[in-house]
């Protein structure tokens, strides 16, 4: 009687099964983009905020250091949303056009920060100028920020007459922030 040498396996994968393999993959992948480029653009809208109010807060603390009004404000107009900090008179500067400049003679930019053109942030803001006063210690006109993202979720910053900035999220709670009332 004959005995015949065992088979032996193969340790691979087939091709059909890499290429099964590599469909789900891809489909789990494609599932997953959006949600990346949703969690990226909250990302980019709560470190705005975040910039925002330290920036209120920052006008306040130069208006004291320099002893002097420091105007904190807000444009709209040109390719994206922007806002600056400045000295001298209140409409002496402006950030519209991609570019802090000031035409009051004695005024000079503090700080500036823009929104890129096409960006999924908007500002709003009641007020176009808040100025911090050194010696009242108090901010005039007070006034809201709002930066709000494509979807409609929306951050506010309240600035009282005493400059002190509140942040707070507009509808649903986010995380650590309470609700706007």
């Amino acid at each position: 009687m004959a005995r015949t040498a065992p088979l032996r396996r193969c340790r691979g994968a087939t091709l059909v099964e890499l290429c099964a393999a590599l469909a789900v993959a891809l489909t789990l992948a494609g599932m997953a983009l959006p949600s990346l480029k949703t969690f990226r653009e909250r990302q980019v809208w709560r470190s705005t905020s975040e910039a925002l109010a330290l920036d209120l807060r920052l006008a306040r603390a130069e208006a004291v250091r320099l002893n002097d009004a420091v105007n904190f404000r807000v444009s709209n107009r040109g390719q994206g949303g922007c806002y600056l900090l400045h000295t001298g008179p209140r409409e002496g500067c402006d950030c519209a056009g991609g570019q802090a400049t000031c035409k009051a003679a004695g005024a000079f930019v503090l700080h500036a920060q823009w929104l890129p053109a096409g960006s999924a942030i908007q500002l709003r803001s009641n007020v176009e100028t808040l100025v911090f006063l050194a010696q009242q210690g108090v901010v005039t006109p007070t006034g809201t920020i709002e930066v709000t993202l494509r979807q409609g979720d929306t951050l506010r910053h309240t600035v009282a007459i005493t400059g002190r900035v509140r942040t707070c999220a507009v509808g649903a709670r986010l995380g650590a922030l309470r609700r706007c009332t």
